[in-house]
């Protein structure tokens, strides 16, 4: 069983994000903590700095939650954090195809209000998705 947990740093998803790793450790699956960072494109040959900035930013910010996740994690090995760019708009295709090709039995929204995934994003995806997706607190 592989499990993708969509994180971004709460108290609830630090809880969804224990009890998920709790879960595949069980079980002897994987888990992986994906972090959304929104990007913005950077025009080719163009000198605007402030789609970089942006992007790094959010970059910056996506890292800083996997930091958190790792410490609610408490060092579990078992567990991989990366973070998942995406198009501005894209989000839920981004994650849908990034659960396809990870071969994910899963999608996990540890907190879904904290997730970086608006209300029709989040609903967008439930309906999307090959991948069964649920929130931290149902499973």
């Amino acid at each position: 069983m592989h499990t993708l947990l969509v994180y971004r740093a709460s108290a609830r998803a630090d809880a969804a994000l224990r009890d998920a790793a709790r879960a595949t450790r069980t079980v002897g699956g994987r888990l992986t903590v994906l972090s959304l960072a929104a990007r913005e494109p950077a025009a080719r040959g163009c000198c605007d700095t402030r789609s970089v900035y942006w992007n790094e930013v959010r970059d910056d910010l996506a890292h800083q939650d996997l930091a958190r996740a790792s410490l609610a994690l408490d060092g579990e090995p078992h567990a991989r954090l990366e973070v998942l760019p995406h198009s501005v708009r894209r989000a839920v295709e981004t994650l849908v195809r990034e659960a396809l090709a990870r071969d994910a039995d899963e999608i996990v929204l540890a907190d879904p209000r904290a997730s970086g995934l608006g209300t029709l994003e989040r609903r967008r995806l439930r309906r999307r998705s090959p991948v069964p997706v649920s929130e931290g607190a149902a499973r």
